[in-house]
């Protein structure tokens, strides 16, 4: 079975390399070179780095729902074709390229749940204890084709969406190679989703990561982890931007009577490792915070250079627009 391969970010390379592994791989479509860091040095996407090892050939169209893709698409004569964060909508001219008339999505979210761009972080921000990936059929409505499978995978209260997109590109790309097994023998099983079950995420812009210290322990905790990579939860502290890489809980509930008179994002303890913060409801933990234009720290060795009070407070961003 021929496969045209879509995708753009890290998430996709498992699935590329698992694919690659069984299955004649004719071409990779993949999001131009663009511009990044300081020095705006054009740089590709980590799909086309990969693609290039293996020696695939890559197309990377400006727009890909135009007569000379689906010109060039079709004379590779792919059977299926396999999307893994592409990044873009395909039309039906391109969805019915391959011999099967057949496009399959790698989602990772429990679809019909977080359907759009941000279901990682989304599910992450939200707190959710479980989350999963999905291999549906492609249509031209957002992440509303049939389900071929779907696997549940659960979220350590720990974890960053870092860590859980690397645990779920793994998990996708087995799944995903069982479903082009199941469509290659014929096998394949598709199940309309619930529309009456369906959430939608948006992309999480860098405001997103604005702390309200007024919000309860776990939710500040929930947001930290669940903006690493990007864009870091952030606050103010002495009149300085700082960002914070990791949070513990520490108490859930202001049971403690004294507490009840201070205000949320004050620091009420210094301890070895982190610093306690009194909430909207409860302590947490400060752990990593980083300060602008430096490296992130562990909180025993940012107080060395910046040293962090009891009484000082972290306080709200007031009109910030990201």
């Amino acid at each position: 079975m021929k496969i045209l391969f879509l995708g753009t970010p890290e998430f996709a390379i498992p699935s590329l390399h698992k694919i690659n592994n069984f299955y004649e791989i004719v071409g990779v479509v993949t999001q131009p070179d663009k511009p990044q860091g300081r020095h705006l040095k054009l740089t590709p996407p980590p799909v086309k780095i990969e693609a290039e090892k293996l020696g695939i050939p890559i197309f990377q169209p400006e727009k890909i729902n135009t007569a000379e893709c689906v010109k060039k698409f079709t004379e590779l004569q792919p059977d299926l074709g396999v999307v893994v964060a592409y990044g873009k909508f395909l039309k039906k001219d391109i969805l019915t390229i391959p011999k099967t008339n057949l496009f399959i999505n790698l989602h990772p979210s429990l679809l019909p749940k977080w359907r759009g761009p941000s279901p990682i972080q989304t599910a992450v921000i939200e707190g959710d204890e479980e989350t999963g990936v999905t291999v549906m059929k492609i249509t031209e409505k957002m992440d509303a084709g049939d389900i071929l499978l779907q696997k549940r995978i659960p979220i350590d209260p720990d974890e960053t969406a870092e860590e859980l997109s690397k645990r779920l590109s793994i998990e996708g790309a087995d799944l995903l190679l069982e479903s082009i097994k199941l469509i290659e023998n014929g096998r394949a099983t598709f199940t309309p989703q619930d529309e009456t079950k369906a959430t939608y995420c948006t992309m999480i812009e860098k405001k997103r990561g604005k702390i309200d210290w007024s919000w309860d322990a776990k939710r500040i905790h929930n947001l930290v982890r669940g903006c690493i990579p990007w864009p870091v939860a952030y606050t103010k502290l002495k009149g300085e931007i700082i960002r914070i890489h990791k949070t513990k809980i520490l108490v859930t509930e202001n049971s403690n009577e004294a507490l009840n008179i201070v205000e949320p994002g004050t620091i009420v303890e210094v301890c070895k490792e982190y610093g306690v913060v009194k909430t909207g409801s409860g302590l947490i933990g400060v752990c990593v915070l980083q300060s602008p234009g430096r490296k992130p720290l562990p909180f025993s060795e940012y107080i060395k250079g910046k040293p962090i009070r009891v009484g000082e407070k972290f306080e709200v961003i007031e009109n910030d627009t990201g």
